[in-house]
């Protein structure tokens, strides 16, 4: 199994089904692309590879280069005559004899149209859509700030490993404003801080304080995990205090961004 995570134009697949043509290997391959042209460069070229595909275009061969001077212009009838005998004897073999003056001198071209199939070299493959395209720039500037749902998957997934039940996202408003319980994995209840609003998340409102650490603490018995923007209160107190909560900073750090 090949994994690509940033697969481009979709090359490592193409060696891949190339390999398994050679030897009849059973090779598998993961392609990972978050550019627009996924579908449209990356998938179609895996699928061309496999399928086979007709190329059509112009192959060209260039007959005569005769750099132009002040003297030969004068002998404009040797120069007509030289593109004559292009035209007479290698004619037969083109589709079109092009003529044209570029750069400094004469050049006779000879076109063929040229229409070829390559075959495919077999296989399959799936095409997934695993998300909506992220907007970077939004991201950035805090237009675009992805959800509640979307940040709990991710953060779940990152502590757990496994994905998300998004039944398990509960709103806890007994223990502050943007907090969120996100299930439990790996002996912890996970926690959440967080609202899709950069102002919000620039406030001291998006902090893990001491007073939420309570809350959480006496929520339920065991370890806790806190994905949140800031905290104000030290790891030391925590351990002080005997509150078994433990925090993480979230992924974005949207709210740090200035603009000019």
């Amino acid at each position: 199994m090949v994994l690509d995570s940033f697969s481009g134009s979709g090359t490592t697949a193409h060696a891949v089904l190339a390999a398994n043509a050679r030897d009849g290997g059973s090779r598998r391959f993961i392609l990972v692309e978050g550019q627009d042209y996924a579908d449209r460069l990356t998938a179609e070229r895996v699928r061309r590879v496999i399928s086979g595909y007709a190329f059509a275009g112009t192959q060209r061969e260039e007959l005569l280069r005769e750099p132009l001077t002040w003297t030969k212009l004068k002998n404009a009838a040797a120069l007509h005559e030289k593109v004559q005998r292009c035209e007479t004897l290698d004619g037969p073999r083109f589709d079109r004899i092009k003529t044209e003056v570029k750069d400094g001198a004469l050049i006779v071209t000879g076109e063929r149209d040229v229409t070829e199939t390559t075959p495919g070299l077999g296989g399959t493959f799936t095409y997934c859509t695993l998300g909506a395209p992220i907007d970077m720039e939004g991201l950035l500037t805090g237009s675009d700030l992805p959800s509640v749902d979307a940040v709990a998957a991710l953060l779940h997934l990152t502590a757990t490993s496994k994905p998300l039940d998004l039944a398990d996202i509960k709103p806890a408003p007994d223990v502050g404003e943007g907090v969120v319980r996100i299930g439990a994995g790996g002996g912890r209840h996970l926690w959440l801080i967080y609202q899709p609003d950069l102002d919000w998340l620039k406030s001291g409102a998006a902090a893990l304080t001491l007073t939420r650490a309570r809350a959480i603490a006496a929520d339920a018995p065991g370890d806790h995990l806190v994905f949140a923007p800031a905290k104000f209160v030290s790891r030391e107190l925590l351990a002080s205090e005997k509150l078994a909560v433990e925090y993480a900073p979230l992924p974005f750090a949207l709210y740090r961004v200035e603009t000019a």
